[in-house]
């Protein structure tokens, strides 16, 4: 293969400042990096010293960055450039081009273009004896599609799935292998009608990666591999968790555990040891979130989008030129206010978001695994790729924005503007606002009132019913003193374990004591969603219950021999509402989750009543 002209840049972390508070995990953290290449022509000194400097305001662990222009003054037509910064894993291994990241949503844009080569393939549409197209309804090429609202299920099309607008919100947690998870939409409550708002969905994305199964009787992540990660010699491309840990390359995300907004509990920085996704769990968000790649490789992939889908060396078509059009061509619009002036309104595709940036045209989508944060952009107009992964979970959708507005404002030539002032100054706003919303929700909901009404059924008899949605699963609550009585078997192996007294002995307030935690009646289900292992729900008053899904990492360190500390609770930020329904209220008994928990758009209906009506996702008592 014709090599471009490659550079390698490394970095240091600005004087060896420490990646967390004073509160940090015990695993030493350390790196050491090689010294500049001299012919840098984009990652310049200066472009180094600023990103040295945004991490170590945030106490960053690490970033890789990939730059990639087009220019028919260079040997190759091409130049390429990377920059490494900070540290990749727990042990202190430096980023390199080659760490490999979880890109999260950034793997949309694979499927989408997978969908769009299926759309292509003549001889498929001549064997099916009919052509698939973008406006080929779901109800007709799926055999296990169905949604709760008809029309819906009748209307939706391959577009709609792709640009969010479904009239379906998140609804992560019911998230189960393929056929399964197709077969489990009919389940779940819509919150909006069918192209009436942009709602983000992975669910949607998942079906659509059944397609190459479906069509060719081959999985999805085989299909991906030779049609797009090996022409363009993606070689540390993977689906794979198994194969990216073994590669040695596997970049480390970084999380807090224990941290709590509302209480005030920043939580420790921890690496996320073994990745959160398991061996064999791939294929659940294989579509929506599945790929784990690097800077170098994701460098091809951008160029090949650039260059309108041709290889950028050897000038093959990987993609046809019309696919990468459609795809970046807006349907549904995200947002119909800016933020600020230099931004445009912002468009969604099909797995790509599109705006304006200071006028220049931007195509980009971001990635959010836990303890990862991504962002590809292209400027297809300026012929500009840039390239920015993070392995932290808190900052790095700020330090990535932060990051590519500066080096396109380099490149580009642009008055540079200070976009970590700006963050800095909309984050004191979102402080204050999120300060004064916390301290609505803890004035109405979190410290249970001075004589709480009890509910209608004493709550200790929860641990003597099971609950169960068709798509979510079902529902085995253990209950927490202070009159718990004996409980089953089960139970009182959930309750010995050391991660559920950590989750039950945390506080519900900023000030809660010890006797205060004790006295609430606590609910304690073993839940296995998305990013979940635990749902807890704290006594309100009536048949009202706070609720948060929690995630823990402990039993997965111990059965793969990481033995104990280092482990990660995550969760607590996230609050909703549970009513329990029983009979004296309702015919049909159950939990109803609510407040937040399907996880809607910003323009999609609130519910409104209570029990089932009310619910957005509704547990029937079995």
């Amino acid at each position: 293969m014709l090599l471009p002209l490659l550079l390698y840049i490394g970095s240091s972390l600005a004087a060896q400042t420490p990646l967390c508070s004073h509160n940090c995990a015990n695993t030493p953290i350390k790196a050491s990096f090689p010294l500049h290449e001299p012919h840098n022509v984009f990652i310049t000194p200066e472009i180094d010293s600023f990103i040295d400097t945004i991490l170590s305001d945030y106490s960053s662990p690490g970033l890789s960055v990939a730059i990639v222009r087009r220019n028919e003054s260079y040997s190759t037509g091409w130049l390429m450039e990377y920059g490494s910064y900070g540290v990749a894993t727990a042990d202190g291994s430096p980023v390199t081009p080659d760490s490999l990241f979880a890109i999260a949503s950034n793997s949309k844009l694979f499927l989408s273009l997978s969908v769009g080569l299926l759309i292509e393939n003549k001889t498929l549409s001549e064997e099916r004896g009919e052509k698939i197209s973008w406006d080929t309804r779901a109800v007709d090429i799926f055999p296990q599609w169905g949604l709760m609202d008809k029309d819906m299920e009748r209307l939706v099309n391959v577009q709609d799935m792709l640009s969010h607008r479904t009239g379906m919100p998140r609804h992560d947690q019911s998230g189960r292998p393929l056929e399964g998870g197709i077969s489990n939409l009919r389940y779940l409550r819509p919150s909006a009608e069918i192209r009436e708002t942009w709602q983000y969905n992975n669910l949607m994305y998942e079906t659509l990666s059944y397609l190459p199964t479906l069509l060719l009787k081959q999985p999805y992540e085989s299909y991906i591999a030779e049609h797009l990660f090996q022409p363009l010699n993606m070689t540390g491309s993977v689906y794979s968790v198994a194969n990216a840990e073994a590669s040695g390359n596997m970049a480390n995300g970084f999380m807090r555990s224990m941290r709590d907004e509302v209480t005030g509990v920043n939580g420790t920085l921890i690496p996320t040891v073994p990745y959160f996704s398991r061996p064999g769990e791939e294929q659940i968000w294989a579509g929506a979130g599945g790929v784990i790649t690097s800077a170098r490789d994701l460098s091809m992939w951008v160029a090949m989008l650039l260059g309108n889908g041709q290889h950028p060396f050897t000038n093959n078509t990987i993609v046809p030129n019309n696919l990468v059009k459609h795809v970046a061509e807006g349907v549904s619009v995200i947002d119909g206010t800016t933020s600020y002036p230099e931004l445009g309104l912002s468009m969604y595709g099909a797995g790509q978001e599109i705006y304006t940036y200071r006028g220049h045209q931007l195509i980009e989508h971001g990635g959010s695994n836990p303890g990862f944060k991504t962002q590809v952009t292209r400027f297809p107009n300026d012929n500009l790729g840039i390239v920015v992964l993070s392995n932290d979970e808190e900052f790095g959708t700020m330090i990535h924005q932060i990051v590519i507005r500066r080096i396109a404002d380099h490149i580009l030539g642009l008055p540079p503007i200070d976009w970590k002032k700006r963050w800095d100054r909309f984050c004191s706003r979102l402080e204050d606002e999120r300060t004064k919303k916390v301290a609505e929700r803890i004035a109405a909901a979190l410290p249970r009132p001075h004589t709480p009404v009890p509910p209608t059924r004493c709550i200790s008899s929860l641990a003597d019913t099971v609950f169960a949605h068709p798509a979510y699963g079902t529902l085995r609550p253990c209950f927490v003193g202070p009159d718990a009585q004996s409980p089953s078997h089960e139970c009182a192996r959930v309750l010995e374990d050391d991660v559920v007294q950590r989750i039950i002995q945390t506080p519900f307030t900023k000030n809660s004591t010890t006797e205060e935690v004790r006295a609430i009646p606590t609910v304690i289900i073993p839940f296995k969603g998305f990013f979940a292992t635990h749902i807890l729900l704290r006594h309100f008053t009536g048949n009202i219950f706070n609720g948060s899904i929690l995630w823990s990492n402990q039993a997965t360190r111990r059965e793969e021999g990481y033995g104990d500390g280092g482990d990660l609770i995550i969760g607590f930020d996230d609050r909703f509402e549970v009513e329990w329904v029983d009979e004296s209220e309702s015919s049909e008994q159950g939990l109803a989750f609510k407040g937040g928990f399907w996880g809607k758009g910003k323009q999609a209906k609130e519910l409104t009543g209570s029990g089932k009506d009310g619910a957005e996702v509704w547990f029937a008592e079995m």
